[in-house]
């Protein structure tokens, strides 16, 4: 089946039985109705609305047509699990399917354990139990009459009802109390809305992880609300929640002010999931939650936040006092000294930064070498650990790249777009500006001073030109192409200033692999995931590739390259057949429309 909202019940204007009940559906795939929820009547050929939804969003359906959702019984729950007396899949340890080899002969399929693995999923001895997508809506109607059975499952600690139809709290709630021992409850993608006046009583007591992602609630109170009746509650996901009304969330206006604080409602929580909340402030609405004792990770992906504002809010100067990871994935980050404030959160240990403004005009080396010089307490960066190496390299990098900005200014020379927007300031202006701008500078200038300039002092005994900036890097570089494989690596000591193209015309030289099948990427010391040199005119600096490096040299597939060309063809064109399909669809609906108001309008003006 399909599914979608009921948004009115009744008689149709456009019925050709005025007494009969339709139920008007607004479809979750807003491609899948007729019209928008508005008909032409038959009795007086104008438009009547009955509700609204998109334009081809909206159907109305006859009431045996409708299922409304199942009862959560114990019988549904058995459903979902084999019965231990159940005839095998796998008799003799075999599976009625077979494996053909290479040279054409069939193999049989064993299957080990099957009745050691029946045993381990019967619903008396699990602690988890999955009933995702089962169309549940209610509890049973009687449960009375079910409630021996239900008390067979009373030791679950687990529950996961997502994707189903839920849309009543009381219903939520009257599942729920069916299971006392609850502490891990999953409701994403329900249809449940706010609170309002429902109590959630205190027989929740034991729940410690809650996912409400993709719930139509809209309220922050029914939020506070929720984790005042999980008082140990430690994980809750609320995103594509719109919780944007944080903003005026005032403990102050409750009868018991310290009872209704943030802190001490959420005195337990360790990960909160804001994704796509809605939240556009640091300061109005991520600061709300400054003062959460315990919380040590915090998503705010997908968020319009443009900057980071920490500070100390009434007389306490420590704000997230134990965050220790930060999601800021999807943000409008655009600048990094909008994520200098960070490094007042002194927890802070982990921060994951992609797809935003910022990071999309740079290249992931940049990106993250910059990240690990500026915020000097990180110690994981996009998921991936920070080594020592990594850091003093980053750092140093940093000092020098920021040293040559100064010297520029100092020598009077800057960029066009610099003498646009700073008109006729003085150079002490522009040092001061430098300096606000990089706020770590003088600490790791402090730091790297000494060993920077006897690195330069070095260089400049042979040579008496480049700078800091043009560091030689140690890298090694192995082919894994099946023409070269087993052909010893080579050990070459790199500038960093370094194009991808030339280390492909290098290593064509050497592995005979043609640069234009050549796929380079490089991995650093303990990084299991490589990151692909995906463009010959940018430098080794700019992916960040670090001394002691390794570059790895692959060969492309001709013949998979075409098979997914092939495979891309047709799946663009099977989507521009099936827009093509909707334009059809939305025309013809639309000189229908045409058709209808043009004869209503004949229709009306001869009954005049």
């Amino acid at each position: 089946g399909f599914i979608g909202t009921v948004l009115y019940v009744g008689p149709v204007a456009s019925a050709k039985t005025q007494a009969e009940i339709y139920a008007g559906i607004a479809w979750d795939d807003v491609t899948r109705g007729k019209h928008d929820g508005s008909v032409i009547s038959k009795s007086t050929n104008q438009i009547v609305r009955h509700f609204k939804c998109g334009p081809t969003q909206g159907s109305f359906l006859k009431l045996a047509k409708v299922d409304d959702g199942v009862e959560l019984t114990p019988q549904l729950m058995r459903s979902r699990y084999v019965r231990p007396d159940a005839e095998l899949v796998a008799p003799g340890n075999l599976l009625s399917h077979v494996a053909r080899t290479s040279s054409g002969r069939e193999k049989p399929i064993e299957f080990w354990g099957e009745v050691k693995l029946r045993n381990r999923q019967q619903l008396e001895v699990v602690e988890e139990i999955s009933l995702r997508m089962l169309g549940i809506s209610k509890p049973p109607p009687d449960v009375a009459s079910v409630l021996e059975e239900i008390n067979e499952f009373s030791h679950l600690r687990g529950i996961d009802l997502a994707g189903n139809l839920l849309s009543d709290w009381e219903d939520v709630l009257n599942i729920l109390r069916l299971f006392p021992n609850l502490q891990t409850i999953s409701l994403a993608s329900n249809r449940i809305n706010n609170l309002g006046t429902v109590s959630m009583g205190t027989s929740f007591l034991k729940v410690k992880s809650l996912n409400l992602n993709k719930c139509n609630i809209s309220s922050f109170q029914t939020i506070a609300s929720i984790g005042a009746a999980m008082p140990i509650l430690e994980e809750l996901c609320v995103a594509h929640c719109n919780l944007a009304d944080v903003e005026s969330f005032d403990p102050s206006s409750e009868t018991n002010q310290d009872e209704n604080k943030l802190e001490r409602i959420f005195k337990n929580l360790v990960l909160l999931d804001l994704s796509d909340c809605q939240l556009t402030s640091w300061q109005r609405h991520i600061m709300k939650l400054h003062n959460l004792p315990q919380l040590e990770s915090l998503i705010v992906n997908d968020n319009s936040i443009e900057c980071i504002e920490v500070m100390a809010v009434g007389d306490q100067s420590a704000v997230f006092p134990n965050l220790t990871s930060l999601q800021l994935a999807g943000t409008k980050i655009s600048t990094w000294t909008a994520l200098d404030p960070l490094n007042s959160i002194s927890s802070l240990r982990s921060l994951r930064l992609r797809n935003t403004p910022l990071t999309n005009t740079l290249g992931v080396g940049e990106v993250r070498s910059t990240a690990i010089a500026r915020l000097p307490n990180l110690e994981y960066f996009n998921a991936s650990p920070i080594t020592t190496r990594e850091r003093v390299e980053a750092e140093r990098r940093y000092v020098s790249t920021v040293s040559r900005e100064l010297l520029l200014v100092s020598s009077g020379v800057n960029l066009a777009s610099e003498r646009d927007s700073s008109g006729g300031e003085g150079g002490s202006e522009k040092q001061a500006q430098l300096f606000a701008k990089h706020s770590q500078f003088q600490l790791l200038l402090d730091k790297h001073k000494d060993t920077m300039l006897s690195l330069a002092n070095a260089g400049s005994g042979s040579s008496n030109q480049g700078s800091i900036g043009e560091e030689i890097i140690n890298v090694t570089i192995r082919s894994m192409a099946a023409v070269s494989c087993d052909m010893e690596p080579l050990m070459k000591r790199l500038p960093r200033s370094l194009k991808v193209g030339r280390i492909k015309t290098m290593c064509a030289k050497y592995f005979r692999v043609d640069i234009d099948l050549q796929m380079l990427h490089f991995r650093a010391e303990g990084d299991p995931f490589p990151t692909e040199l995906d463009d010959a005119e940018h430098s080794l600096f700019y992916y960040g590739v670090n001394d002691g490096a390794e570059i790895l040299v692959n060969e492309i597939d001709v013949e998979a390259l075409e098979r997914e060309k092939a495979r891309v063809m047709e799946d663009h064109s099977r989507r521009v057949k099936e827009q093509e399909q909707h334009v059809t669809v939305l025309q013809s609906m639309k000189k229908n429309d045409q058709r209808i108001n043009a004869l209503a309008a004949e229709m009306s003006q001869s009954s005049v």
